[in-house]
């Protein structure tokens, strides 16, 4: 075979000069495109040409494997795909962050806190307007006041509430708007895919296609989660979120369709399936429109539905200044539209005040009986009584026992007994035919806390018989003024004759001669020494302060009279107290009451409705008990089952659920069935049939609302339009119930417009833990709203950060490996230059040796 030609040289070395220039290309092309955003450096595969078996003059029998140049074989993009998926996760979770973040301090800009025009600022002031009335509740100025504070806070609120709905809206138009930009992409990317797998079945490296696609891609991982797969033939298959929506040229789009509840929002569907993002802005912009802001809102609905009902409770039990308008709401009532409301609350229809009481419980849960009556009285004691025009001494002795003491009571008709009680025994007073609310037993010492009971302390006016001396034969006038319980005063001249002698007696005589002043002669125990107590009867609810002396003929400054601390026993409005005689009612039981599998226990001798209110809030039941001050009990559904009773289960006594008055079963507002179990509300009851339960009952409803929605309530919120017209109608008078036989008020009478005992109620409702599961008041209440935004508007800028570096990190190392290098590109192109310029150099070479060639044969 003969040697390789010179001719076979210069295609040799041509092949040279076409690697290179193409090489060169490929240079050129990475530098035009180094500031393009998505471009992949490119580099030239270059190979040698396959060789040729060829024998030459030297060796003609073993032929030499001579080379034939060089050639490019293709054009690879430099990428790390793998850099690529990290990129794309992170960036996901970075765009998230960024735009909760960026809504986040947009919602923080329109809650202005702190600040003076801030919503817990207006808050504050019309809580504060309050305490100008209490300094003169007749002031009509004080009282517009308080309306126009609470405009200005219901102004304010309504205004927010606006604003976080209009930003909802503007939220939802820009999903739209992304679903659009969304669908742009994949068909774009579709597209691509089809141009992609031609030109790879032309072997054809198809670098600026897959530069595009990856552009499209890292976009796309800015709006949602995406996951992808490659095909052999350069195809891939794009999922966003839970739906795949790309399979090779084939896609399906995206559609934003309105819910058919709330305002119409949009909802993500592909095809007939629901999108479920994970990640990326989309998810961000959903999860504000529908979880985050709505939070916000709820929390303003929450503030406004608690605010409106339990202030419209307290003020509909008071009067006006003039005592003539009552059973007005501050704010207009909270109303339901539909035909399938939330229950919200529910009040009972009994005033449980004043009513008799008939025992008051001492010692208790006591293991046995003697451990009661073997206790000894420690000292010297004496206890009095008053009621009923009379009043009586019971000496007690040191080291008298507990059941001597039961043996020897005969204080106004009443009994001192040890019984059962709650699996123990109990020491107790019963007046089981009178009322004990108006007797008044008190002691010197402590022998009434000794035996268990609830005591306060009281002064009154006591004159010792040693103290006399002073006083002269004859009549001294004794002008006094009563303060009655509705507020009237009565004068009286109490004429104390002591012509016939100065002495206790005579005054006594003297003293139980009016109208409502009782006197009582007692040895004192420590001392020996007569001396006599001075207290204002029943009628004056046994009150000091219910008595003023304008004039005495300086009879008490003469007898040296002075005030004594005495031990008063206070009653208490026991359950037991309440439901005294209610057909099947134990009082030495305890009842049950169950709220969601949580039981609730009930000791009616010694637990009161104030009582009954905390055990049922310091259970965390979901329900929020409560007492208007007229003493009707009431439920209402807290946060944790979204404000709704519907949602819970409430079990106990029927009889108990009747005398509170939730419920009548068989409509006798007289009969009450303590020995049957009741459900009063349970989660399979429809609203028609709780409804018709609850008919004697008043209960507040409110539309319900699905829980990506806001209740709505705010826009309800509003100033009674009675008390808007006519501010003078400001309820500033708690009144007072009249004394009944059976624990139901039904009779309230105004004590006087100077009595400001109502709007002491509304301020303490200011501090009350009614708010947030019964964690807040209304007084932190915002602090929290603002705190929780800030905490939440922290965590979000510290996962953006978080993010936003590992997205930068991540983003270095992929420039590291796709970006253009122009020293790199600089030294390419010299090196593929001077290759450029040898090949070149071998074809003039060989030409010369052709020269050569042809001369010598010419």
């Amino acid at each position: 075979m003969p040697d390789m030609s010179m001719f076979g040289i210069l295609n040799t070395a041509l092949t040279g000069i076409h690697a290179h220039k193409l090489a060169m290309n490929v240079v050129g092309h990475n530098i035009a495109n180094a500031s393009t955003p998505g471009y992949s450096r490119q580099r030239p595969v270059i190979e040698a040409n396959p060789p040729i078996p060829l024998t030459t003059l030297t060796q003609p029998s073993f032929p030499l494997q001579m080379g034939t140049g060089a050639k490019v074989k293709t054009i690879v993009r430099l990428r790390d795909a793998f850099l690529d998926v990290q990129y794309r996760q992170v960036n996901n979770r970075y765009n998230y962050w960024d735009t909760v973040l960026s809504n986040l301090h947009f919602i923080e800009q329109l809650l202005a806190e702190p600040g003076e025009d801030g919503i817990r600022s207006l808050v504050d002031n019309f809580w504060n307007a309050f305490k100008e009335v209490m300094s003169d509740p007749s002031s009509t100025a004080s009282k517009a006041e308080v309306v126009s504070r609470a405009q200005q806070m219901v102004s304010q609120i309504k205004d927010l509430y606006g604003r976080l709905e209009q930003l909802r809206e503007d939220i939802d138009d820009e999903i739209v708007q992304r679903v659009s930009e969304i669908n742009q992409m994949i068909k774009r990317l579709a597209d691509l895919n089809n141009k992609i797998r031609t030109s790879m079945m032309l072997n054809s490296p198809p670098n600026d296609l897959l530069d595009e696609r990856d552009r499209i891609l890292d976009e796309l991982s800015n709006l949602a989660n995406i996951n992808y797969t490659e095909a052999e033939d350069g195809q891939i298959t794009l999922r966003i979120g839970n739906q795949i929506v790309l399979n090779g040229s084939t896609y399906r789009e995206l559609r934003a369709l309105e819910r058919p509840y709330g305002k119409g929002y949009h909802e993500l569907f592909v095809g007939n399936s629901q999108l479920i993002l994970s990640d990326g802005k989309l998810k961000a912009l959903m999860d504000l429109r529908d979880s985050s802001i709505v939070k916000y809102m709820r929390k303003l609905d929450e503030f406004v539905l608690f605010i409106t009902d339990s202030l419209n409770l307290v003020h509909r039990d008071g009067f006006e200044s003039n005592g003539v308008t009552t059973n007005l709401n501050f704010f207009k009532k909270i109303e339901a539209f539909s035909d399938d409301p939330s229950i919200f609350r529910i009040k009972g229809s009994r005033k449980l005040e004043m009513g008799p009481y008939h025992t008051v419980t001492g010692i208790h849960s006591a293991s046995s009986q003697v451990e009661i009556e073997g206790r000894r009285f420690n000292s010297d004691d004496i206890v009095l009584s008053f009621g009923g025009g009379s009043s009586n001494v019971l000496n007690v002795s040191a080291g008298t026992t507990i059941g001597d003491l039961v043996g020897s009571w005969n204080l106004l008709g009443t009994s001192l007994r040890v019984g059962s009680h709650a699996g123990g025994y109990r020491l107790y007073l019963e007046d089981s035919t009178g009322s004990l609310r108006n007797k008044l037993f008190l002691s010197l010492g402590d022998s009434l806390s000794q035996m268990g009971f609830d005591t306060e302390t009281k002064g009154y006016i006591t004159i010792k018989e040693s103290d006399l001396s002073g006083l002269s034969s004859g009549v001294y006038n004794i002008n006094v003024e009563y303060t009655l319980e509705d507020g009237t005063r009565q004068t009286e001249t109490i004429s104390v004759d002591l012509s016939s002698g100065v002495n206790l007696s005579n005054i006594e005589a003297s003293i139980n001669s009016s109208s409502h002043l009782r006197a009582q002669i007692y040895a004192d125990p420590s001392t020996g020494e007569n001396m006599l107590v001075i207290v204002p009867d029943e009628q004056l609810n046994f009150d000091p302060s219910a008595v003023k002396v304008l004039s005495d003929d300086d009879f008490f400054t003469e007898s040296n009279a002075f005030v004594r601390n005495y031990e008063v026993l206070k009653y208490k409005d026991t359950l037991e107290n309440i439901f005294y005689g209610q057909t099947g009612f134990d009082p030495t039981r305890p009842f049950t009451i169950t709220i969601n599998s949580t039981d609730i226990e009930i000791d009616p001798a010694v637990d009161t409705l104030e009582t009954l209110v905390e055990k049922i809030n310091e259970k965390n039941t979901g329900v929020l008990a409560d007492l208007t001050p007229h003493h009707s009990l009431v439920f209402r559904a807290s946060s944790l089952y979204d404000f709704d009773l519907r949602m819970m289960e409430i079990k106990g006594p029927q009889g108990f659920f009747e005398a509170v008055g939730f419920v009548d079963p068989d409509g006798d507002p007289n009969t009450f069935d303590w020995s049957s179990s009741f459900t009063l509300v349970s989660k399979s009851d429809d609203f028609t049939t709780l409804s018709e339960r609850f008919k004697v009952a008043d209960i507040l409803t409110f539309d319900r609302a699905p829980y990506d929605e806001p209740l709505n309530i705010v826009n309800q919120f509003e100033v009674s339009s009675s008390l808007a017209a006519n501010p003078a109608n400001l309820a500033v008078d708690v009144g007072y119930a009249l004394e009944n036989s059976d624990w139901n008020a039904t009779s309230i009478k105004p004590s006087g417009g100077a009595n400001p005992e109502l709007l002491e109620t509304i301020q303490n409702l200011y501090t009350r833990k009614i708010l947030s599961n019964g964690k807040e008041s209304f007084y932190e209440f915002f602090g929290g709203v603002v705190s929780e935004l800030g905490v939440e508007a922290e965590t979000a800028s510290n996962l953006k950060n978080n993010t936003e570096i590992l997205r930068q990190e991540i983003d270095n190392a992929r420039e590291e490996v796709k970006g253009v290098s122009l020293d790199e590109e600089m030294a390419n192109m010299i090196e593929y230059q001077h290759a450029f310029s040898a090949a070149a150099k071998v074809i003039t070479a060989v030409d010369q040796m052709i020269q050569t060639v042809i001369n010598m044969v010419g």
